[in-house]
């Protein structure tokens, strides 16, 4: 079983990516002292916990961002891979917590019926979690670094958004 991680307080909380655009792999890192704690994710759960964050940050007020100057921690080990991502606010406290549940096999090739769902909703997970809280200029600092690594990327194609290439893009509106 693989280890669940809790952060009250983080040095740093920076998405970032390993590879060249087109083949990169994403990792949320976790840094507090001299221990550095990373977890593959996918593309779109660095860029939708991005925008979240960053909503959720200026909702509460304007802040200046934590900028980490460090970025992500190289070679990068992955504890184990995100599956499930969740937010919460304490606006008094003025700190925003995020979950990453641990992405576990058991439950892929099931038909998705009520039933199931509500099976699964009263089942104790059975992967790690890890938890960290965040303030709310390390928010604004996740929120923008995560857009500057999701335009780093390879650039949409303006007829359909699907990303191009250095070999070029069939683009499905051509035919």
């Amino acid at each position: 079983m693989s280890r669940s991680f809790s952060f009250d307080q983080l040095d740093a909380f920076v998405a970032g990516a390993v590879g060249p655009p087109g083949a990169r792999t994403f990792y949320l890192q976790a840094r507090t002292g001299t221990q550095v704690v990373s977890f593959k994710a996918e593309k779109e759960q660095v860029a939708m916990l991005g925008r979240y964050l960053g909503q959720l940050a200026s909702a509460m007020g304007p802040v200046e961002a934590d900028r980490d100057v460090v970025g992500l921690v190289e070679p990068v080990e992955p504890e184990w891979s995100v599956g499930a991502l969740a937010v919460g606010v304490d606006e008094e406290a003025g700190v925003i917590h995020v979950t990453a549940e641990e992405l576990t096999g058991d439950t892929f090739g099931e038909d998705v019926t009520d039933e199931y769902i509500d099976e699964l909703l009263e089942v104790e997970p059975d992967g790690a979690e890890a938890r960290f809280t965040l303030t709310l200029g390390q928010a604004v600092a996740f929120a923008e670094a995560a857009q500057d690594l999701m335009e780093a990327g390879r650039p949409p194609c303006r007829l359909c958004g699907r990303p191009i290439g250095p070999e070029g893009h069939a683009c499905p509106r051509w035919n």
